[in-house]
Order: C-alpha cells, then sequence, then structure tokens
C-alpha cells in the first residue's frame, strides 16, 4: 500500500454516523471524523480502518473529498475479520481507527479527457467518489460508469445512480450481471465484455478501474488492446491483490 496524491497521513479515531445494510451482503458504513477531522484524501483513495481489536484493514472511500462524512461500502466475506464485525456488530457511535490517505488510483483533475470508470462489486465505491466528485464540480465531460455484479440481487445504489445519470446529460451508468436470468432486465455478461461491445475508440478515455482481481486484470488488457495508453489506467495495486489478502480489500 502506498501514501499518495502528497496529502499528508492522518491517523485519528472516527464514530458510526450511519450503518446501513443493503443488498449483496454490503454495508454502507459513514464515519464522522468529528474535532479530529476533516480527513482529506483524494476521489478514489482508500482508507485503513481498524475495528476494536481486529486487524486493521483497507477499505475504498465512496464519498466526495468535501464532505463532512466518510463513506464506506463493506462487503461481508464471511471471513469471520472486519467485515463480518461491521455486518454483525457494528453499531452507530461505535469507534472506528482511520488511517490514511492511501492510493494512487485517485482522480487527475487536470485531466480533460473524457472518463470511463469501471467497476466491479464493492469497486463502486472509488469510482462513485470519482463520478461524483467531477459532476458536482460542473463537469461537462462524458463520465462512463460500468457497474458489473454476479447476480441480481448483488445490484446496490443503482436507483442513485440512474437518478445521477437522469439529472447529468454527460453521465451515464450501465449495469451488468454475470448470472443475470433471462427475465431479470439487465445486461447479462462481464463488464469488461460489454465495455467492448459498446466502446470501440477507447484511446480517448482516461479510465479508472476498481473490483475482484480477475476483473481488474481482465479490464486492464482490453483497455490496453484497444489502444488505451497503460499511463491513462488507474487502479491501485490494492484491488489486484484483494483476493490473496484476507485482510485487504475493496
Amino acid at each position: 500500500m502506498t501514501e499518495g496524491a502528497g496529502l499528508p497521513r492522518q491517523r485519528l479515531s472516527a464514530r458510526v454516523a450511519e450503518l446501513t445494510r443493503l443488498c449483496g451482503g454490503i454495508s454502507l458504513l459513514r464515519l464522522d471524523p468529528g474535532a479530529a477531522g476533516p480527513f482529506r484524501f483524494r476521489a478514489g483513495q482508500y482508507a485503513r480502518l481498524s475495528f476494536g481489536e481486529l486487524p486493521p484493514r483497507d477499505y475504498s472511500i465512496g464519498s466526495r473529498p468535501d464532505e463532512a462524512l466518510l463513506e464506506f461500502h463493506i462487503r461481508d466475506t464471511g471471513d469471520g475479520g472486519s467485515s463480518s464485525y461491521v455486518a454483525e456488530a457494528l453499531s452507530e457511535g461505535d469507534p472506528v481507527g482511520l488511517e490514511g490517505p492511501f492510493g494512487q488510483g485517485f482522480l487527475r483533475e487536470a485531466d480533460p479527457r473524457p472518463i470511463l470508470a469501471i467497476a466491479g462489486g464493492a469497486g463502486l465505491a472509488p469510482m462513485k467518489s470519482i463520478v461524483e466528485t467531477l459532476l458536482a464540480a460542473g463537469a461537462t465531460r462524458e463520465i462512463l460508469l460500468y457497474f458489473g455484479v454476479r447476480r441480481e440481487a448483488d445490484v446496490y445504489l443503482d436507483g442513485p445512480l440512474k437518478a445521477l445519470a437522469r439529472a447529468h446529460s454527460n453521465f451515464d451508468v450501465r449495469i451488468v450481471l454475470s448470472e443475470a436470468p433471462p427475465a431479470s432486465g439487465f445486461r447479462r455478461g462481464l463488464v469488461s465484455d460489454a465495455v467492448a461491445e459498446d466502446l470501440h475508440d477507447l484511446a480517448r478515455f482516461t479510465a479508472y478501474v476498481a473490483g475482484p482481481p480477475p476483473m481488474v486484470e481482465a479490464t486492464r488488457r482490453l483497455l490496453t488492446r484497444r489502444g488505451l495508453p497503460p499511463a491513462r489506467i488507474y487502479a491501485d495495486p490494492f484491488f489486484a491483490k484483494a483476493e490473496l489478502l484476507p485482510q485487504s480489500g475493496p
């Protein structure tokens, strides 16, 4: 893990301001840094959270840098560690250790190119932060968000994302299910395949990718094959190792 974006590393104790159980085993956690804040980060970065005596674990930040509360999307992996603790035992008001920011996959705001954001599962968090930061700043460039999950039950925050697309003509969200039944109404397939089907001229984009390792690597290969320079594909190594490190993941 690397410290990124030239911001100083902070270490503080935050409080659980909100905890919402979403579908697909996702808990939406919002932390209040209180008087120790604000917690400074760039859209697309992640932080290290500590719950009691459990080993610290890294989670991507889903909120915008200008928001007071820090948002995290935590998927219960059933490993008995931090993700299970959040799903089963964490309550509003509880203290949570917070350290960061970390990561090089943050939004390059000075880059004027169209944005291609590709998320798998809870990798939606940093992509949401990037998209909302751009739109809140009045960006008019094209912004495409592809969000891939396995089943319909794993889709979350689709309502707010679609509402955002209705409010901004330059933003579009495309949800893809790898195991969608014919009657689901969702597009079926791998998210990387959906990108390949829809977009042929990828050289004009800057891409941000987050999600499970196979999805991240398949997407990297696709983007480079289609002419997008590797230097304009941002995905922290953190994501590529998530499944190999039980205590690290988006």
